[in-house]
Parts: structure tokens; sequence; C-alpha cells
């Protein structure tokens, strides 16, 4: 038996007695609790208005054995264990795979027996589980991959799919559902006997005169950040400020198990340099080159090792000319704080820049300080000829600069830079970047909400969507509801644009709960 990660019976055997769990007293579900409803002028019964379980109660049974001195430790490390102020796992030997998040109630007791030698104790403790349920530590999952135990999704006739879904547990649960695309598409649809959500606009067309969204580069799939650095051109990048030395090395760090761009160790000499890459934005498929219309997303980490550490990374667009356009930098400037800046730089039309938007985060690795930490570090900017659509921490604002309408970008940049006088940052990488021009000419595609490779989660239990990693749920329909998943087999629908070009892959993965 284990509390908040701790085995209670180890822990009170190295007291110097023996402990063993003589009982777990989980019982048959928790207290019912049943509203009636008067039926107004019928005589006979009241009509069920709902039924509800109350928290349950599970009591521990622990005998010990040993000396006096023992049993007092015993008491005195349970009230360590057990002092919890919120829901902590409660995992039993005899069913290893439930979790219950539970919290210690009432009284917790030692009853010494005098009669036995050793002298013997039994400890009875006490929890509620709010919930009313335990959750298995694996989760189950389908997936249109192929059929299992739990269920199957299959494509129907119309381009809709469904899925067969078998619970094998005694409570609903709530899944997480994922869909890769393989191809553009602008509506998700999900509906079960439980509720409904919607991504996109069902009536969006594929087809619109002369306009559609393409990706002219993609160094996110498959590790593809490995091909962007072998694809790109070195230390030629225009730079916001030409007052850096643009002599450093980047190579691939594989830091965590996945690749990321960086910066080497010898670029840190006297004064400001760089180590820039740079990428041709090809030619749409109707042969133009440069775009007013665009979208770039990527993902970057920077993460501090000490306060006396600086640094930057740029993520930049520069013009055929070699004019610097605009672009995003996480910049830390100053030894002694952990304060960094992420900043929108755009051009000022006279050969300089100005900061646009400046925002501020701690470069440490918590999610509440650093959205740039090593399992995040995700960002995009969408322009539309003279407006900026920016990311930052889950808000979208937009803004207008003049000094950017009519100008047509040639040019991808990603910079590096370092101050040879202090410590470089520690962890300073380009992870990955896509690059999608919009509203391309004489085409009949349109811009679609889900590129092909996009990954849109449905979170159910926390009722959020994500796509790309980045929070979507004020793209979801109105009415939305959260769907659950019943006990035993039921049916949910899936609904996608009737254009759609290839299959996309569903997962839908959920933890069986029992009550």
């Amino acid at each position: 038996m284990s509390f908040g990660g701790v085995d209670i019976t180890e822990e009170l055997e190295r007291l110097g007695g023996l402990a063993d769990v003589t009982s777990a007293s989980r019982n048959i579900a928790s207290n019912v609790n049943n509203t009636y409803q008067e039926q107004g002028s019928r005589r006979y019964g009241q009509t069920l208005f709902y039924s509800t379980l109350s928290v349950k109660a599970i009591t521990v049974t622990i005998k010990l054995t040993g000396m006096y001195d023992f049993f007092n430790a015993v008491q005195e490390k349970l009230g360590g264990i057990l002092n919890a102020l919120d829901e902590k796992e409660l995992i039993f030997g005899d069913e290893p795979n439930k979790v219950w998040m539970a919290t210690w109630s009432g009284q917790q007791t030692v009853t010494v027996d005098d009669s036995t030698s050793p002298p013997t104790a039994t400890v009875t403790l006490n929890f509620d589980v709010p919930n009313t349920y335990a959750e298995s530590k694996t989760s189950a999952s389908i997936s249109t991959r192929g059929a299992n135990k739990f269920g199957s999704i299959v494509k129907r006739p119309d381009g809709s799919f469904k899925a067969t879904i078998n619970n094998f547990g005694t409570a609903e649960t709530q899944p997480t559902i994922t869909i890769k695309h393989n191809s553009e598409n602008g509506y998700i649809g999900l509906v079960n006997a439980s509720g409904a959500k919607a991504v996109g606009n069902e009536e969006e067309a594929d087809s619109k005169p002369a306009k559609k969204s393409e990706i002219l580069f993609d160094y996110v799939s498959n590790n593809w950040i490995t091909k962007g650095l072998s694809d790109g051109l070195k230390n030629v990048a225009v730079l916001n400020d030409n007052s850096w030395v643009k002599d450093g090395t980047l190579y691939i760090d594989n830091a965590w198990g996945r690749p990321h761009i960086a910066l080497t160790g010898d670029s840190r000499k006297s004064g400001m340099h760089s180590g820039t890459l740079t990428w041709d934005i090809p030619a749409d498929s109707q042969g133009q080159k440069g775009a007013v219309y665009e979208y770039f997303w990527w993902r970057q980490i920077f993460w501090l090792g000490s306060a006396t550490q600086c640094g930057s990374i740029q993520v930049t667009v520069t013009d055929a000319d070699g004019n610097f356009l605009y672009g995003a930098e996480t910049i830390k400037r100053r030894a002694g704080t952990l304060t960094t800046e992420y900043n929108i730089l755009v051009t000022d039309g006279k050969g300089g820049y100005r900061i646009l938007e400046s925002y501020t985060f701690w470069g440490t690795h918590l999610d509440s300080q650093n959205p740039f930490n090593a399992e995040r570090g995700w960002s995009d900017l969408l322009r539309s000829d003279d407006q900026l659509r920016i990311f930052w921490w889950g808000s979208y604002p937009t803004r207008t600069v003049p000094e950017l309408k009519g100008k047509r970008s040639a040019k991808l940049n990603v910079t590096f830079n370092v101050w040879g006088d202090h410590p470089a940052v520690t962890h300073m990488y380009l992870d990955s970047i896509v690059y999608r021009k919009d509203y391309v000419e004489y085409q009949e595609d349109i811009p679609n909400l889900f590129r092909p490779g996009s990954t849109v989660v449905f979170d159910m239990a926390k009722d959020k969507t994500y796509i790309d990693n980045l929070k979507a749920s004020d793209k979801e329909a109105d009415g939305a509801v959260p769907l659950t998943i019943p006990t035993g087999t039921s049916e949910l629908d899936l609904y996608f644009s009737s254009w759609i070009g290839k299959d996309p892959e569903i997962t839908i993965e959920w933890k069986e709960r029992y009550i």
C-alpha cells in the first residue's frame, strides 16, 4: 500500500517492527443519493430526478508487531505521511493498476493489544476519495491503425469515421482524442450520446478562385530539423543589428533525446558573435517567389543555467534586397537576473528597426515561469500584409505595421547570439520550424484551419483543445459539450471536411475508472 508515492508498510518497518496491511475496505461504490420529484396530481410514487454518488470512504487496517517505542514511532511517522493539504495517489498491493486520489479523513487510531507476546497493535486509517472512483494507471486506446480488444475505428462510405469503444471500467471516463492530418482539413466534428465537439467550419470549401495556402518547407516532422541544418546557408543572414560578427558554428545537440540546432561552445569569443542559418523561401506552385501573406511556426528552447548567462535567439524574415522586415527575438541582456525578454521586432522603414511588442519571463525550467522550457517552446507569427498576429502565452494580439505593407519576404533566418564576456545560455536551441505561404494566386485551394502534418488534441478531462500544442478552444463551435465514454460498448462518430484528400490518423485514448 502506498500513499503519495510512499510505501507505508515499508516505511513503518524501518522503525524496527513488523507492519502488515490486513484489510483495505473499499466496499461497493459509495453512498448513492437519489433526488426525487413530486408528480403533481398523480398519487402513486415520485419520479427519479437525478442520482449522485457521495465521497467514497476507504478504511485500511494495519497490524503492527513490536514494542511500545515502535508503536509510538509509527504514530508519529503516519502523522507525517498522511499530513497532506490535497489529494494524493492511494494504491493497494492487490490492485496495483488502480489509483485512488484520496485524502485522510476523520480520526486515525492505534489500538494496542498487551495480551500477545510480543505486543501487537491495530492501526486504522480512514481515507476519503472526493471523486469516488479509482483510475487505471495504464491507458486503453484504439486507432485507425487496427482493431484490438478495446475497439476499432473504421471509415464509413460517406467519409466519416465510426469508433466502437469497449470501456471495461465500471464508471464513465473522459477520453483524449488525437487527430494527425495527412492533408488539409477545415473541420472536425465529434459526436456521441454524451456530447459533441466541433472545431472549424463545416461549410468551409477547399476551393476559392486564385487563393490557397502552401507549406513551402517543413522541418517539423520526423526530426527533420537535422535536414534544416544541412539545407540552410550558414552565417549569411541579414540581422536587425549589424554589429554582430557572424562567425559561429551551428551543430545538432541531442539533449533530452531529441535533436536541436545549437551554437557550439567555441563561438564564445571576445565581443558579440553570431551563428546564423538562412533558408530561401521557395517558389510556390505557380512559380512565384515572395509573400505578404505568410505564417511560420517554430519550437525553441531558452533555458538558463545561471543568472550570469547572456545570449539571444532570433527568428526573422528579410526581403530579396537584403532588408530586415520583422521577426521574434528571445534575449537575456544582463547578468545577475533571470529576467528574459521576448520581443517582436519590425523594420522602421529607414534601414533600422523598432520593438513592436516586448514581453518578459524568467528563463527557468518551470512551466509557470518559462514558455520556452524543455517541455514546451512553441510559438508562431502570422502576417497579413501590414498586419502581424503574435502568439504569447495563449493570447493572439494583432498589430498593424505600416512599414510592412506590400513588402515581400524572401528569406527566413535563425540567429544565435552570444556575448563573449558572458557565459552563453545553457539550452538555447531551435527544435523545429515550418513555413506556410498564404493566399497563393491562381489556385483553387484556400487556407484551411488544419495544415498537413498538424495535430489536433481534444482533452475531454480538461475540456481543452490544442492545435499543434497551442490552445485552440476559441476555435470551437458554440455549445460544445465534452464527451464521455460510458461503460460497456459505445460508439463515437468523427466527421471531417467532405473534400479532405487523405485520411487522418485517429487515436482515442482513455483510462478506465472504477467505483
